[in-house]
């Protein structure tokens, strides 16, 4: 980091520190300036009056010592006789590292890890870090002890100082955001207001340090357990992260399991990827992402081109597999199911909320596949009902060739529509029938569209089965630069409202409900014909915002907020849905309509 951003961050730093203990002096004063400055019993009154501002004033003169979420310390609280096995990994990579000693070790739910330290003013700085069972459950050992390196290289001597200071800085005016949120009052309004401005202006600011911090731990973990181990954690985490939400969540609540994880503890490989070919499909897609101005962590590309060598592995070298053992077989040994089971009834609650709505959902394409029978009965469907109905027959694993013939039967109707043949060819490939989905891709490729990208993948993938890498190379270039182009061109005109049910509907809003409170607008359409939805959000700041970035030149702050919302919240949506953010004036808001915008008030 050149000197002159590093003394940016320190004056933004000195700044909002500054700003936090001036007021909360003048807070803890105010009762005694105004006993001395009323005499008599009107001082006295305007005191006592004026003690909540002194509570508030101590409070904001503990944030900049302090760095502790609410509810921060959730899980199950590891002790080394629980899993002695892991607690000898943390300690020989933290001492190779040299890290400070760790104060807790949590085992969450989340396919995730990280770690945190808590200032509390007064206190020793407490080191806590948090491990997701699904993610000791599905990789390596080795790939694992890689995470755990780059994690506690955040809190590493080697890391350095100033990388620690602005590291936790970021966290803790996040946290104190947050608290503010959630804890409004009369009294707390000045620190809102310095928050609300002071918050985005560091955060972006700070955005790239964060991003070379990301770097210097996975060099370090590099350093301490491999570079091919590093490698290996982060594209698990791409591949098995889209394994975990495409194939294990919706499958084990739609069988009504209340008891995931003890699922998972006991299962052998997941259902998806299918093969290596597919696999290295979704790679060739995560690749593809480049690193954003928003982003704390780089985009994959660079964080492997950043370890050395190509990004992308030779076949032999792809571990795409739910490890087999997994590092949670490894280092929890009899403990393993234990714990997962304690997890899930921590969680029993939540786990039975999603067995409902997974039940729900099928319960109302069951009902919505016999309307379009009944109807189909009393007159002829059109071809996008045909296509609805088809796509009703395959996800409920019904008829596959009931489905072909239904498809069949509106491309006779419309024969020019992508989305009918797009969804042919994966019945032929459900059928064996290889070649006659490779001429239905590729003609859905040569057409400009939502589905074209995901036909060049799907050729890619039949290529790749059939040992054809010339063509499989071919098919990847044109989807790799379909996908950094945007892969959006000509298909607006043919966006349309989502046809979710009532169920549906209200649990993608339930998900969706901090960005519908934070956006002017959110809705949802999808192409005609087609399973895929686009979710459009637009974030219009005020005409005084607007005037002040055009003569600053500083970037639109609530729409850079809804696009960190979408990153967190896309993950927990189980449609097949990519986000688009628009801006005032946008042409593409023509496809905003009513039917299409998604609301809380849909929930009552």
């Amino acid at each position: 980091m050149d000197v002159l951003q590093r003394l940016r961050i320190s004056a933004w730093l000195l700044l909002g520190n500054g700003f936090l203990l001036g007021c909360g002096l003048a807070l803890c004063a105010l009762p005694l300036m105004m006993f001395l400055w009323l005499h008599g019993l009107t001082g006295l009154v305007a005191g006592c009056l004026t003690l909540p501002a002194a509570l508030f004033g101590i409070s904001m003169l503990k944030v900049p010592f302090t760095v502790r979420a609410d509810s921060s310390e959730d899980g199950i609280a590891l002790e080394a006789a629980d899993a002695p096995q892991l607690f000898e990994q943390i300690e020989r990579i933290r001492l190779a590292l040299g890290a400070p000693p760790l104060d807790a070790v949590y085992l969450n739910d989340e396919f995730n890890a990280s770690i945190r330290q808590h200032h509390v003013l007064g206190r020793k700085t407490r080191n806590v870090m948090w491990l997701g069972l699904p993610l000791l459950d599905t990789l390596s050992p080795q790939a694992c002890a890689a995470i755990l390196a780059h994690e506690c290289a955040h809190i590493a001597h080697s890391h350095g100082r100033y990388a620690s200071r602005v590291y936790f800085a970021r966290l803790q005016w996040k946290a104190a955001g947050e608290r503010l949120d959630l804890h409004r009052s009369l009294s707390s309004a000045p620190l809102r207001l310095f928050v609300g401005w002071y918050v985005p202006r560091f955060l972006a600011l700070s955005l790239n340090f964060a991003r070379r911090c990301e770097y210097q731990a996975d060099a370090e973990a590099a350093r301490a357990c491999g570079v091919e181990a590093m490698r290996e954690a982060l594209v698990g985490l791409a591949l098995q992260d889209r394994a975990m939400d495409q194939s294990f969540w919706p499958s084990v609540f739609l069988a009504g399991s209340t008891t995931p994880l003890t699922d998972l503890a006991g299962r052998g490989p997941l259902d998806l990827p299918a093969d290596i070919a597919e696999a290295r499909s979704w790679l060739h897609g995560a690749l593809c992402r480049e690193t954003d101005d928003t982003d704390t962590h780089p985009a994959l590309s660079d964080r492997l081109a950043a370890l050395g060598g190509a990004p992308d592995q030779p076949d032999a070298a792809l571990v795409w597999q739910r490890s087999q053992p997994s590092a949670a077989q490894a280092w929890l040994g009899e403990q393993h199911l234990g714990l997962a089971q304690r997890l899930d009834e921590q969680r029993a609650e939540d786990n039975a909320r999603c067995c409902e709505q997974a039940r729900e959902a099928h319960e109302a394409r069951v009902a919505e596949q016999h309307d379009l029978l009944r109807k189909r009965r009393l007159r002829a469907l059109t071809s996008e009902e045909i296509a609805r109905l088809a796509w009703l027959y395959r996800t409920l694993d019904m008829a596959g060739e009931e489905a072909m013939t239904l498809l069949e039967e509106a491309l006779r109707q419309a024969p020019d529509t992508p989305a009918l043949r797009y969804q042919l060819a994966e019945c032929h490939v459900l059928a064996g029938r290889t070649e006659a989905a490779v001429a239905l891709w590729r003609q859905v490729a040569e057409q400009p569209g939502a589905l074209q990208l995901h036909s060049l993948r799907k050729l890619s993938v039949l290529a790749l089965r059939s040992d054809d890498r010339a063509a499989a190379q071919h098919y990847r270039r044109e989807a790799d630069a379909l996908q950094r182009a945007g892969c959006t061109e000509g298909e607006e005109g043919e966006w349309i409202a989502h046809d979710l049910v009532p169920v549906e509907r209200n649990n993608l809003i339930e998900t969706l409900a901090p960005l519908l409170n934070l956006a002017t607008g959110v809705w949802l359409v999808r192409e005609a014909g087609a399973r895929r939805y686009v979710l459009l959000v637009l974030s219009a700041s005020s005409l005084t915002s607007r005037v002040i970035r055009r003569l600053t030149g500083e970037p639109d702050y609530v729409q850079r907020d809804c696009q960190h919302l979408l990153n967190r919240l896309l993950p927990r949506i189980r449609l097949d849905v990519e986000a688009v953010m628009l801006s005032t004036g946008d042409a593409r808001l023509v496809h905003c309509s009513e039917a299409a915008r998604l609301r809380l008030s849909a929930l009552v």
